[in-house]
């Protein structure tokens, strides 16, 4: 199950911004993206190395703003 996956790989559920958060790794992503992706798509962008700045899994990608207010909120 998708959530498991997830949940396996040290993300946690935010309900307030509908998001699957890992701050360690500096990645999130939506439930929209969650749900209309698979499970292999799912551990392989789990798996990808981003770096130090925020990554966002998003189906659209967004604004600038949204961007800068989730890393401002995410630390």
């Amino acid at each position: 199950m998708k959530k498991d996956i997830l949940l396996k790989a040290g993300y946690k559920y935010d309900f307030n911004r509908a998001l699957y958060i890992n701050r360690d790794a500096k990645k999130a992503f939506s439930l929209e993206f969650v749900d209309d992706n698979s499970e292999g798509e799912l551990a392989q962008r789990i798996r990808e190395t981003n770096g130090t700045a925020w990554k966002f899994y998003f189906n659209a990608d967004p604004s600038e703003g949204v961007r800068r207010e989730l890393e401002r909120v995410l630390g």
